[in-house]
């Protein structure tokens, strides 16, 4: 009953997105959801071509050529108070859109200036024809007008009612199409590719956040990091306001508060900070308690520390928390299925060439008689024994609570998770580590688990 549920619940979910995804893209609802999203955005545009008397070209095999993509800030690390994230609408599609950049509107370097004149792209000079417009000009436009009035429609129904969760899945499945044009530019697989296309666009990416940026400082707004098509900035409605209008006069593209944080934290790394909402909630981006390669021990402690961080600002409280959690494990009153780490076979067991910890779990579950194919999670823990880790491995449910390496998850799950916040703060994993006990000095909390 309770599987039955869970698939109810998964249906309810993206049903309606996918079948309004289907039928924009006109392909089956059984391949739409496994379709690289490069083949998604292709069927749409083979789709659409019919409707504007365009040709579609042949598939040619390219060669991988790297370009320059779009820029990201190297942030500031540590905690910030009041920072709005200022979000440009659909800022790739309305950059092809304004430039025309187009495989059919490219001027190469031998060919003369068209009487039309050329858009030329900042840092790689790559040219693009005004008129007439190009396939891309032609299908994002086409795409943002009917986002629109499906958006416009919706306004005027309830919320509550069938016609609205439609309505609001046939915009996400158009801005989803919209939004991954800019990416299919740069596909070495897409019939309408031509790398000067890719390089074009994201060379006016990075110039329009980079003008953004100085606009802001002009403006005396603090800006703290970058991210392809948004900047987090101080949080000053009026001086937000006046800088939005400028942009948009300036460079001629929308854009608006997208979030705000009471508070944000952000580690050394680009991608990867963690805000506190006005809701209370925390929105987490890029750290391990939302990526899957670690066991959920990990995810808890870390978001933990992050919540302990955001809400109080007191690191010394995080680290309490990580040394109790330290000794709760060692006395195993941690769940045991927290203990599991998940990863997915991407393959057939039988073609992975490099031994790997959730290879080596499969391959003790096929032993068995477990039937698993390419898409299966295996779940596994880390048991004590000597060798390499993928030699240490076992599949959670052929394993007991005794046989857990627990210094495993200690060192090598829990501390590098809450090190990895709490070392913006000069704590060290071996402070994590360290306990004072009464009349004996400082100590590992290793040295006080259940054996």
């Amino acid at each position: 009953m309770e599987n039955t549920r869970c698939i109810m619940g998964i249906t309810e979910a993206v049903l309606d997105f996918a079948m309004q995804l289907s039928s924009l893209v006109s392909l089956p609802l059984d391949h739409v959801g496994t379709a690289a999203v490069g083949f998604r955005v292709e069927w749409f545009l083979i789709k659409h071509t019919q409707k504007i008397g365009e040709l579609v070209p042949k598939r040619v095999e390219q060669p991988y050529r790297p370009y320059a993509g779009a820029i990201v800030l190297r942030p500031k690390p540590g905690l910030h108070e009041n920072i709005a994230v200022l979000d440009f609408k659909a800022m790739y599609p309305n950059i092809m859109i304004t430039y025309n950049i187009s495989p059919d509107t490219y001027v190469s370097p031998k060919e003369p200036i068209p009487p039309c004149g050329v858009y030329e792209a900042p840092e790689v000079k790559h040219r693009f024809r005004k008129e007439p417009s190009g396939i891309y000009r032609k299908v994002l436009s086409y795409l943002i007008k009917v986002r629109d009035e499906i958006r416009s429609k919706m306004k005027k129904v309830a919320p509550e009612s069938v016609q609205y969760r439609v309505l609001d899945a046939r915009q996400k499945a158009v801005k989803v199409i919209t939004n991954a044009s800019y990416g299919y530019a740069g596909w070495i697989g897409a019939r309408w590719y031509i790398k000067p296309v890719a390089e074009a666009a994201t060379a006016w990416g990075r110039h329009t956040i980079l003008n953004t940026i100085k606009m802001a400082e002009k403006e005396g707004l603090k800006v703290v990091y970058g991210d392809t098509d948004s900047i987090f900035i101080k949080h000053e409605p009026e001086k937000i306001e006046k800088l939005s209008k400028e942009i948009e006069q300036k460079l001629g593209l929308e854009v608006k508060p997208d979030k705000i944080y009471v508070r944000i934290f952000f580690t050394e790394a680009k991608k990867r900070y963690a805000g506190l909402l006005p809701n209370g909630k925390l929105d987490i981006v890029g750290l391990e308690v939302i990526r899957g390669d670690w066991a959920n021990i990990a995810r808890k402690v870390q978001e933990k520390v992050l919540e302990i961080i955001l809400k109080e600002q007191s690191p010394q409280k995080a680290v309490k928390f990580v040394q109790q959690f330290i000794y709760e494990l060692g006395q195993r009153r941690v769940p045991y299925r927290d203990l599991i780490i998940w990863k997915t076979l991407t393959k057939p067991i039988e073609e992975y060439a490099v031994r790997t910890s959730h290879v080596e779990a499969a391959k003790m579950l096929k032993e068995k008689g477990w039937r698993l194919t390419v898409g299966d999670k295996v779940g596994y823990v880390i048991v004590t024994g000597t060798g390499r880790l993928y030699e240490r491995v076992k599949p959670y449910m052929l394993a007991s609570y005794d046989e857990v390496d627990l210094e495993y998850y200690v060192k090598k799950q829990v501390v590098p998770a809450a090190a990895r916040i709490l070392g913006t703060f000069g704590i060290s994993e071996e402070q994590l580590l360290a306990h004072k006990v009464e009349g004996k000095g400082a100590r590992k909390l290793t040295d006080f688990f259940e054996t």
